[in-house]
């Protein structure tokens, strides 16, 4: 979609966001974004800066795109689903040792998202299209000391020139002996007794890689309290050997569970920690019970999350595979809407409905709902080619399973 293009006044530099790199400011919503269109000669000095530019004022355009962001995008041959959980797990590494990433669905606890492409949209003049493409981000809330603040990484192959500094966006530029270039900026904004801002660092990486870690302090700490992450520490992130582009991926790393969601509806308080352990002890309990033989899983049926709406329930979503065929398996955790289907009222009041897809398709249901409300859902959606799809787990199968005592979060 082309879009339209809306020029707006300067901005105070604490409002720029430049998480996503040092020309974006903001993405606003879904196919609107505001840019900075660069002016050349600032005719302000930075220090470590050989030439200076100034961001000029925003430009407000929109944009369009077709098909999914994905892990194994052609036009990004650096990245793919173990890749990215090889990159999450040293963006974690690489914390500090009391820093705690806050318990939340996988989305919004540092693990590295698919890549969007933009191939196709249309750009006004002066924004440089390779901002919008070809990264990944990994963002979460990080605690410390009393204290909550977002951080956000955003991992990129970077095939240009190291830019000019941009004025007001760029605090100092430092250069390594390794030949990694950083442009630091903070922009913490002191107000009374609280501290707020963004702070982070830039990185150009030697192999060709750029990494953009930033933290959010706009939550307000206290001047007298020291910052959640100090700037040596979001360098120490940026440059972890593991976010680069050209890091090798250890044999055997899984790709990233797919995103799950419950259908649940006032599912009532988060699960924790302990919630989320004991159902999946409780899972992987039931698959051995079950002994699928010829059945294998990519991980093992206790890997229930956080569901990514934050509605409260649990869920996961994983691949089962036999010879002749594979799908996913999707189990959730919650309270959900009834629906019609071949029910069984067991003892206790729980209802059991299975839902078998009337085409064949194999894409087969079982809804379990306790007298609490709680429901467990297990659905089977198959992969498999062809007219006859091939069935990894039968209903009977999918029925054992959503029926596994315990697995209800009242029971915390």
């Amino acid at each position: 979609m082309s879009g339209h293009t809306a020029h707006e006044s300067n901005r105070r530099r604490e409002q720029w966001t430049w998480r996503d790199g040092l020309v974006i400011v903001s993405i606003v919503a879904l196919g609107t974004v505001v840019a900075a269109v660069t002016n050349e000669d600032a005719g302000t000095s930075i220090p470590g800066c050989d030439s200076v530019e100034s961001p000029g004022p925003p430009v407000r355009f929109n944009y369009g795109f077709a098909g999914e962001p994905g892990y194994d995008d052609p036009d990004y041959p650096w990245f793919s689903g173990p890749k990215a959980t090889a990159m999450s797990d040293a963006l974690l590494e690489s914390l500090p040792s009391d820093v705690e990433v806050v318990f939340a669905s996988p989305s919004k606890s540092l693990e590295f998202a698919p890549i969007q492409n933009f191939r196709g949209a249309s750009f006004p003049d002066g924004v440089d299209p390779i901002e919008f493409s070809g990264s990944t981000k990994a963002s979460g809330a990080v605690s410390r000391g009393g204290q909550t603040a977002d951080v956000s990484v955003q991992v990129r192959a970077w095939e240009q020139p190291v830019p000019p500094c941009l004025e007001g966006l760029v605090d100092r530029r430092e250069h390594l002996a390794n030949g990694t270039v950083l442009d630091i900026a903070d922009f913490e904004e002191k107000v009374g007794s609280e501290v707020g801002g963004k702070r982070g660092v830039v990185a150009y990486l030697g192999d060709g890689s750029r990494v953009v870690a930033s933290i959010d302090t706009s939550t307000g700490a206290s001047t007298d309290t020291a910052p959640l992450l100090t700037m040596d520490e979001l360098i120490a992130l940026a440059t972890a050997p593991g976010l680069a582009v050209s890091a090798p991926v250890p044999d055997s790393t899984p790709p990233p569970m797919a995103s799950c969601y419950t259908d649940s509806v006032n599912a009532g308080p988060p699960a924790t920690r302990m919630d989320i352990d004991r159902l999946n002890q409780l899972l992987d309990a039931r698959w051995k019970d079950l002994g699928a033989a010829g059945v294998t899983l990519e991980r093992p049926l206790g890997s229930s999350v956080p569901d990514d709406y934050g509605q409260g329930g649990v869920c996961e979503r994983i691949v089962a595979s036999t010879v002749d065929g594979r799908g996913d398996v999707e189990i959730s955790v919650g309270t959900a809407v009834p629906e019609p289907g071949e029910t069984l009222t067991l003892p206790g009041s729980t209802t059991v409905t299975r839902l078998v897809d009337p085409d064949g398709s194999g894409d087969d249901t079982v809804r379990v709902v306790h007298p609490s409300g709680e429901t467990v859902v297990v659905t089977q959606f198959v992969k498999s080619a062809g007219s006859t799809p091939a069935l990894p787990l039968t209903i009977e199968q999918l029925e054992f399973i959503a029926t596994t005592p315990g697995l209800i979060l009242s029971a915390r």
